[in-house]
């Protein structure tokens, strides 16, 4: 077995495709759009402070796991650690294979001066992040990474530990909003002076999209992993996630001065689009998904929030509401929630609405001893 460095636009390609290859056999993999992949090892903002790097392991010529490894030096500064991440981890069942690729990361960490790793990440929490460690058979979100039930045991053997663990809720849509949510929505509301933005057109939503970014900066200021988003990657953000946005799926709150303090943006579900594009948007992946984006059972929300001084108010209720009576016109049969801390308070609405938990994540962490 060998451990190559990713150096040449063959291998990243090699690279992005080894998942397709491993997860094969497997309905509830989802392959990403592999344009997308490359793009974002290569040319994200954040690179700007982070330094990167990309290995495969091979056996006998073939392919056998793939491993990312990052320094977001701008993270380790605000928090106040000196960490390495493991990412884009993709291994067969074997230990050997999966310690020669760890221990890869571990060292080029050490080189740079790390004393911990931790993973699975990536730049920051706004990309995939976490293992499955429950919930094996349900298809993620385009969002989110899938693997199989052997990962966690891996990491556990090369002594890694629980950090933190996300949930994710199914939630049926029903035919019609609980009258109290309308009315907590209105007194909510009128009590707090908070109002809805309307947009007409896709091109209003997104001139809000800074405003949208910038405020989502403070709201996830105390959330795992995450630092504030530069002016660089909030253009990348806009540019990424909403150009395919929908209007009457995206919500937007603002107080009386018509300043922007909460937010949802919510997508029909592109899994299985995904899925039959294999991997690119040519020659008819596209179709797929603009198929899926027009009609589908069910939808995404990816991404909530209000401002801090909001967190213990309520009104998250208010874009509730909204959404709600949206995902009932467009025929959304159910709503997927995105990964949530399992310790995020605002995660407890989602059993009022017959939510329940379908999947669980896990993000790992060790302490490297120097050699």
């Amino acid at each position: 077995m060998t451990i190559k460095e990713v150096t040449t636009p063959k291998d990243l390609k090699a690279f992005v495709r080894f998942p397709k290859e491993l997860y094969a056999d497997c309905p509830y993999f989802v392959p990403p759009l592999e344009k997308g992949e490359i793009e974002t090892m290569t040319q994200h903002p954040a690179l700007s402070f982070c330094d990167a790097k990309y290995w495969l392991a091979y056996r006998d010529g073939r392919i056998v796991g793939r491993i990312g490894g990052v320094v977001n030096h701008k993270c380790n500064e605000l928090k106040g650690q000196k960490r390495v991440r493991f990412g884009w981890f993709d291994v067969i069942d074997d230990l050997e294979v999966a310690r020669a690729l760890i221990d890869t990361v571990e060292q080029w960490g050490r080189e740079k001066g790390m004393t911990e790793i931790s993973g699975p990440s990536r730049f920051s929490n706004m990309e995939k992040q976490a293992l499955l460690v429950d919930g094996f058979d349900n298809t993620p979100s385009i969002g989110s990474d899938y693997n199989y039930p052997y990962y966690p045991t891996l990491l556990e053997q090369l002594g890694f530990v629980k950090e933190v663990d996300y949930i994710q809720y199914k939630v049926p849509v029903g035919n019609k909003v609980p009258e109290k949510i309308k009315r907590l929505s209105e007194l909510l509301s009128k009590k707090y002076n908070i109002h809805l933005r309307h947009f007409s057109k896709k091109k209003e939503l997104k001139e809000s999209g800074k405003e949208f970014f910038h405020v989502l900066n403070e709201s996830y200021i105390h959330i795992y992993n995450f630092i504030p988003l530069t002016e660089e990657e909030i253009d990348w953000a806009v540019d990424h996630n909403f150009q395919v946005a929908n209007v009457e799926l995206s919500s937007m709150l603002e107080n009386g001065e018509g300043h922007l303090v909460g937010f949802a943006f919510s997508l029909p579900s592109l899994s299985e689009a995904y899925k039959k594009a294999k991997g690119s948007l040519f020659p008819f992946g596209w179709i797929h998904i603009l198929r899926a984006l027009k009609k589908n059972k069910s939808v995404d929300m990816y991404l909530t929030g209000v401002l801090p001084q909001y967190y213990h108010s309520g009104i998250h209720v208010i874009y509730h509401q909204q959404l709600h009576e949206a995902f009932i016109k467009h025929g959304f049969e159910y709503a997927y929630t995105s990964q949530q801390l399992e310790n995020n308070t605002a995660a407890r609405i989602w059993p009022k609405y017959g939510g329940e938990i379908i999947a669980r994540k896990r993000c790992y962490k060790k302490s490297l001893t120097h050699e």
